[in-house]
């Protein structure tokens, strides 16, 4: 009986060391896995284009002061395929005059106040500005760059405020920011780095690189209120 009770508590303790080592093993020191980058900027690129409206607010930094082109804008976009809208404010250097205009597109139509009282027609074309609905456009605006960036990699988490962003870094090519911003030689290449909140939804994106000649400039989008409708009408 001793013998039989000798071998049952030394089976009994091999089993309890075995049980201890599997559970240090699979404790709770393991890397957390990353995300696949380019599923994640595929993802963002879906919950934005579904959202109907996303507000935007674009700043810059390192812009030549001489240069025609935007620099800053706060407004409303309504995401559509075939007719996208925008209502806002845009700041810009136009034919060398700087200032800040109300403007509101819808599709391919522009009205504007730039020191007028009343909203105008406008060519954004001849203005050399770009058409700010462009960016609420699935086929080419904020969430087509997210599917066309290049070697997209995972990074770290960061906190933007009260928020915490996953990272996600990689490039655009010159003719994407050529095409929407109306800037840049559509050559080159510039980093980009998107900062995706919860539930894939794309909050900030920065962009640095040739936007003009000579010079290395930053442009950062930051999206919010996803879902929030606004009213966005010809004046």
């Amino acid at each position: 009986m001793g013998v039989m009770r000798r071998r049952a508590l030394l089976a009994g303790s091999v089993t309890v060391a075995a049980s201890l080592v599997l559970m240090g093993c699979s404790g709770g020191d393991a890397p957390e896995a990353k995300a696949d980058p380019k599923a994640q900027l595929a993802a963002a690129k879906k919950v934005f284009d579904e959202a109907k409206f996303v507000g935007l607010t674009l700043s810059s930094k390192n812009v030549p002061k001489t240069e025609n082109g935007v620099t800053g804008a706060i407004g409303t976009g309504a995401i559509s395929a075939t007719e996208p809208k925008f209502k806002g404010n845009v700041t810009a250097t136009i034919k060398g005059v700087s200032g800040a205009a109300e403007v509101i597109t819808i599709g391919d139509a522009a009205y504007m106040k730039f020191f007028t009282p009343t909203y105008n027609p406008a060519n954004l074309a001849d203005l050399g500005a770009p058409n700010p609905s462009d960016f609420f456009d699935p086929a080419k605006g904020i969430s087509q760059l997210l599917v066309e960036t290049g070697n997209p990699v995972a990074g770290e988490k960061v906190r933007d405020g009260a928020t915490v962003l996953e990272q996600v870094s990689g490039t655009l090519p010159g003719s994407q920011i050529k095409a929407l911003f109306n800037l840049g030689d559509g050559q080159g290449e510039f980093k980009v780095t998107y900062g995706i909140g919860e539930g894939d939804k794309l909050q900030l994106a920065t962009m640095t690189g040739p936007f003009f000649a000579g010079a290395s400039s930053t442009y950062t989008l930051r999206l919010k209120n996803y879902g929030t409708p606004v009213e966005i009408t010809r004046p």
